[in-house]
């Protein structure tokens, strides 16, 4: 293999990741997964060359190390096996918060090995390897997070990647402004997606619903673990973005209580409005 790609955590992520990343620098694709059975599928389906249990043997010879696990696992799985790195070898995350994870990183890495996270904006309902596919990362968006010590080529080399993978909108940006907007692209809507759906009308059938019900309740069948961990990570991002939330929530029930025509208007004009700015950006 004369290039050498690790996926570390072969979950929806990692293994969609895993087999989009075919034929990038026509590299070798190694994954790794604590899971025999997930290992098993990821090796009989193809979308790796080899597969390991032991996060060090899929590190070591690797030229681009992707981590594809919960933010809280990184860094002791960096330290555990700092001594497998290869020099010149690059490192990446696809995390949906960054902020806290790189400041835990500070220190870990050896010498000649750089960092670059990143944050596909894709992925589906349902978690797991049987859920894998490719083709998700199809004309996703694509956040480019390096840190200070972040090399020019380190970080086209994460602009290289996004192209092959299919995302179409590619953007750079420091930890704390990624986790701020995130905070509402993302954070926010699993939040208001769940709360929809956190109490239901007791006597609703599909025949009631359309593709408002569809598109708003879409990402309420959500993976519970991951998203604590998301959400408790960004909370303070979160917390601001929910609290202007609310309020524009009290706004509209109080137009409603109050019969307040042009109140209500006003505000649901000014949201198309600002959807019809948000979409020319």
């Amino acid at each position: 293999m004369a290039y050498r790609v690790c996926v570390i955590g072969l979950g929806l992520m990692g293994a969609s990741l895993a087999g989009a990343l075919r034929g990038f620098r026509e590299a070798g694709i190694v994954g790794v997964d604590t899971l025999g059975a997930v290992r098993a599928k990821a090796k009989l389906s193809g979308i790796v060359d080899e597969v390991f249990a032991d996060a060090g043997e899929g590190i070591r010879d690797a030229d681009l190390v992707i981590f594809c696990v919960y933010a809280h696992n990184i860094p002791d799985m960096i330290a555990a096996n700092v001594s497998a790195f290869k020099p010149g070898a690059v490192v990446s995350d696809i995390c949906g918060v960054k902020s806290g994870l790189y400041a835990r990183l500070a220190g870990l890495l050896p010498d000649g090995v750089d960092y670059v996270g990143v944050h596909p904006m894709a992925g589906k309902e349902r978690d797991g390897f049987d859920n894998a596919d490719p083709a998700i990362y199809k004309n996703s968006g694509f956040i480019i997070c390096p840190l200070p010590s972040s090399g020019s080529e380190s970080i086209e080399l994460m602009r290289e990647l996004a192209g092959h993978i299919g995302a179409a909108r590619v953007a750079v940006s420091t930890p704390d402004r990624h986790d701020a907007i995130i905070a509402y692209t993302s954070d926010l809507m699993h939040i208001a997606s769940a709360a929809l759906c956190v109490e239901y009308h007791p006597e609703m059938t599909s025949a009631f619903t359309a593709g408002a019900f569809r598109d708003s309740t879409r990402v309420a069948d959500i993976n519970a673990g991951a998203w604590t961990e998301l959400l408790m990570d960004n909370r303070a991002h979160t917390m601001a973005r929910l609290d202007s939330y609310i309020d524009v929530l009290r706004r509209m029930r109080g137009a409603l209580a109050d019969c307040d025509t042009a109140r209500l208007y006003e505000l649901l004009e000014r949201a198309g409005e600002n959807k019809r700015e948000i979409l020319r950006k």
